[in-house]
């Protein structure tokens, strides 16, 4: 009997995911709450999808639980929330629930080497698979990042590596998936509307090392307390990252200077000053990619030469440009307070800061306290706005504008500013009440900030 897998989302994921399990002779329903339509014109495939017998559709509302009579697993794609009706329906009748990363891991055979973490997932993901493209190795800089992993599973062979992002909605349907190498950034409350306690957050992004063997390797976060005590579940071999300490086992960063120990003896990698990328978070960020690739066997020559030259990714703290001595910054991947928190201290001039966007439930009373300290000027949009302004209020500062849209919050920001200062777009929330993406956000941003200039 032909196994009969019920994908829900028709997102990038889902639909790729389609694709990899027609293409291995699965039956596949594709489902989505969008009308056809909509799906139809962002991912045109899907018309040659409907020519498989083996392809059936279901678009614009959720199907009903009476489907997974003849369903044998379902696909989560990471934004579609577990509490739906038929996402428990299918636990409650014992039908597997898994996501793209886990058909993936199933599918291939090529070693995945997995990053999570609250904040700098996109740029440690980014600048490792900088580094083993630089070592020669065959690579895919895949998962929450972009592309997402089934894109590649056909092509990609055992001597390649799998780079891949992994977000706690990801995490939450994995069963067997198995990074030889994982690490774990940090840990700051985030998507609490989802997991609804920091506990299950936690709970969560522990995933990433559950299926490792004490032949894994899993990196963390010597400075952050709430990492390592999670990476005390373990059984895989453990090596930490520091800008406080030296370590044992790791990379740290003291006195300007990156090292890291084998176990064996110190070895000095570069000056901090030397990184292609600027701030306290990007060492980190630089730390950590440093020791996944050196215990993943890549030469420390080939690492250096990436960590001097890796100037950063699109929309993190990336610069725009400096028009009439005012610096403009995009920050849009900020999607929560401890991202603008880090954008905040990474700018030394004074700032006009827009924020607002998606309420994931934060707490934005410490990212007020420093706004107070920090910033010139608060302009706030979105779901949010109304909140920020409230909290800001109670810390004592009251040099906000409230708006309605990305065009009169650039608008606003540059009647505000004058040579010297910098405009920071770090909104600390996600961009889902306005933009589909972070990514679309921090366009929109950058199109306004510099026509006309």
């Amino acid at each position: 009997m032909r196994k009969r897998t019920l994908v829900i989302g028709a997102a990038r994921s889902g639909v790729a995911v389609t694709e990899l399990l027609l293409n291995h002779g699965e039956a596949v329903v594709l489902t989505d709450t969008r009308a056809s339509g909509i799906v139809l014109k962002e991912f045109p495939q899907i018309l040659d999808y409907e020519k498989n017998p083996d392809f059936e559709s279901i678009f614009g509302i959720q199907p009903s639980p009476e489907i997974l009579k003849v369903i044998d697993e379902v696909v989560v794609s990471p934004g579609v929330p577990l509490i739906i009706p038929i996402i428990q329906a299918a636990y409650e009748q014992g039908i597997p629930v898994t996501g793209e990363v886990e058909a993936a891991y199933r599918l291939t055979r090529t070693p995945f080497i997995a990053i999570t973490g609250t904040n700098g997932k996109t740029t440690t993901t980014t600048l490792l698979g900088e580094i083993f493209k630089a070592s020669g190795r065959g690579t895919y800089v895949v998962g929450n990042i972009g592309d997402p992993i089934t894109n590649y599973v056909d092509s990609a062979t055992t001597d390649e590596v799998f780079v891949t992002e992994i977000s706690s909605f990801q995490l939450e349907t994995i069963h067997t998936f198995r990074p030889r190498a994982a690490a774990i950034l940090n840990l700051t409350p985030d998507h609490l509307d989802r997991h609804l306690t920091m506990e299950n957050y936690v709970n969560a992004k522990g995933r990433i090392f559950e299926n490792q063997t004490a032949e894994d390797l899993l990196v963390l976060n010597g400075d952050d307390p709430l990492v390592c005590e999670l990476g005390k579940k373990a059984i895989s071999q453990k090596a930490l990252f520091s800008y406080r300490k030296t370590v044992d086992y790791g990379a740290w960063c003291l006195n300007g200077e990156i090292c890291i120990n084998n176990g064996k003896e110190t070895i000095l990698v570069c000056r901090e000053d030397e990184l292609g990328i600027i701030g306290p978070h990007n060492t980190m960020n630089a730390l950590a990619a440093l020791t996944l690739a050196y215990f993943s066997g890549v030469e420390l020559a080939v690492i250096v030469q990436v960590l001097k030259t890796f100037a950063g990714v699109e929309h993190r703290l990336e610069m725009v440009g400096c028009f009439a001595g005012v610096t403009y910054i995009n920050d849009s991947k900020g999607t929560n307070t401890n991202a603008t928190i880090t954008a905040l201290n990474a700018v030394k001039e004074p700032i006009i800061l827009l924020a607002g966007g998606y309420d994931k439930k934060e707490d934005y009373a410490e990212l007020m306290e420093l706004v107070a300290k920090r910033v010139k000027r608060l302009i706030v949009l979105g779901v949010t706005a109304d909140d920020l302004i409230k909290t800001a209020n109670a810390k004592g500062f009251t040099a906000i504008t409230k708006v309605d849209n990305y065009e009169e919050a650039v608008a606003c920001a540059k009647a505000a500013a004058v040579a010297g200062d910098t405009v920071l777009l770090s909104p600390a929330c996600a961009s889902w009440d306005m933009f589909d993406n972070y990514e679309i956000r921090g366009r929109v941003f950058k199109r306004l900030v510099t026509e006309n200039q």
